[in-house]
């Protein structure tokens, strides 16, 4: 019986490469057949407004794209964009959308990726990202993916582990990170990097502004169905503002650094969202609705993400940099700076001090650019991988969330390292998932 028992162990491992190497090169084929002048078909995951603009995008990026399929959790939502993109006369032609390749639910995602397409774009929450683009992947599908790509760690480890299984099956994930595909800040970044401003010692980046929508109730939602829908407002849906919004010049603090910080420290709060009039009108209502009439723990539906967060990056150099986040009336501040030893640079088109130089050559949109610029290297056979690196800008967002929580300075070891799971592995129509707002003392996990 042992002996019976370690021949079919043996004959189980000895089956598993063969099958790895199948998947391999079934992936392999799929990036031949997309390479050259043939069809790229593609799919859609997430099809709200950013959904909708990304595919547009990305048919606008070369007239073989063919949409063949799209998914998001309402229905309706996916029976509005293919019925938009049908109406289009510029993608006339391209939109072969049929019925069976119309997926809704919780799990659609899971549907999506196994259905005939090549590519498929995602902009669905943040928090179902990492799981989602992990099941892309390894169906060998390649992907763009809007930003951030998680809200916690856990997340963010399974996003690294897509971008490896990308590498070993010659897939592409491009993300919405689009200020890295602009011409002007490229060529800006490899003058950094060779020393054009020296060593660099300092900076500073914002993302502030006035405040974002808040939605109410649809009849015929449950209660966690309308969370979804109003995502933005829930750390364990969003991340908070910081990963939402400020990722962008985050990563472009990355960029500069060629790498993630090895600490960070920050503090911050939520007062402005606990007194907006309009907000807490529109949460009572939610809750009349989902309470039999009462406004009893209205509260909890007025989200728990904070309204301002500070915090200081600190590089493997040494060098420290500063930022500032959140959203208020009456604000606007957005942008990036970067101090070296012989000059500064505005992170954008332009470096001054012991030198100067401006970038005069052609600009173009970021977020049409990085479609391009995927589906260009689908084409070359060559796909760009920016998972791992998505995943670094990622962490360190949701890094300076967890230090303001916790009200701890934070390394990138613990950050990797970190247990924090937000995101329930199964989720169905139901009761919504609420948290306490964090209180700037809460466990580190």
């Amino acid at each position: 019986m042992e002996s019976s028992e370690k021949n079919k162990s043996k004959q189980n491992n000895q089956t598993k490469p063969a099958a790895g190497a199948a998947a391999v090169a079934a992936s392999i084929a799929s990036v031949a057949h997309a390479a050259g002048t043939g069809k790229i078909k593609v799919g859609l995951l997430g099809c709200g407004g950013r959904g909708n603009g990304a595919i547009r995008q990305n048919l606008q990026s070369d007239p073989g794209i063919e949409v063949i399929a799209l998914a998001d959790l309402f229905e309706n939502k996916v029976r509005q964009t293919r019925d938009r993109l049908e109406r289009d006369k510029k993608f006339e032609g391209r939109i072969k959308i049929s019925n069976e390749n119309c997926f809704s639910g919780f799990d659609c995602h899971e549907r999506l990726a196994q259905c005939d397409a090549d590519l498929l774009c995602m902009a669905t929450a943040p928090a179902f990202r990492g799981r989602q683009m992990l099941a892309a992947i390894k169906a060998g599908k390649s992907v763009f993916t809007e930003k951030p790509v998680a809200t916690d760690p856990t997340g963010c480890r399974e996003v690294m582990e897509a971008a490896k299984i990308a590498d070993e099956k010659g897939l592409g994930i491009v993300c919405g990170t689009q200020r890295r595909h602009e011409f002007g800040r490229i060529e800006l970044m490899k003058r950094i990097h060779d020393g054009a401003i020296g060593e660099l010692v300092g900076g500073q980046c914002y993302w502030y502004g006035g405040g974002i929508w808040f939605r109410g109730h649809r009849e015929g939602w449950s209660e966690l169905e309308w969370q979804c829908n109003n995502w933005y407002h829930f750390n364990w849906l969003s991340g908070d503002q910081i990963c939402e919004q400020h990722i962008h010049n985050i990563d472009v603090m990355n960029w500069c650094f060629n790498g993630p910080p090895k600490k960070i420290s920050a503090n911050g709060g939520r007062a402005w969202r606990t007194y907006n009039e309009d907000q807490i009108k529109k949460a009572k209502e939610v809750c009349r609705k989902f309470n039999n009439g009462s406004e009893e723990a209205w509260e909890k539906y007025n989200g728990d993400i904070w309204d301002h967060i500070f915090a200081e990056f600190e590089y493997a150099n040494g060098a420290r940099c500063l930022s500032f986040s959140g959203h208020s009336p009456g604000t606007g501040r957005g942008g990036e700076k970067i101090v070296g030893t012989k000059g500064t640079s505005n992170c954008s088109n332009s470096y001054s001090g012991q030198s100067s130089w401006k970038y005069e050559g052609k600009n173009v949109n970021g977020q049409q650019q990085e479609h391009d610029d995927l589906v260009a290297s689908i084409r070359a056979g060559k796909p760009l991988n920016e998972g791992q690196r998505i995943a670094e800008s990622t962490l360190t967002a949701i890094g300076a969330r967890m230090s303001a929580y916790t009200g701890k300075t934070l390394t990138w070891d613990q950050l990797l390292n970190s247990k924090s799971d937000l995101v329930p592995k199964d989720l169905k129509a139901g009761p919504g998932i609420f948290n306490p707002i964090a209180t700037g003392r809460d466990k580190f996990v």
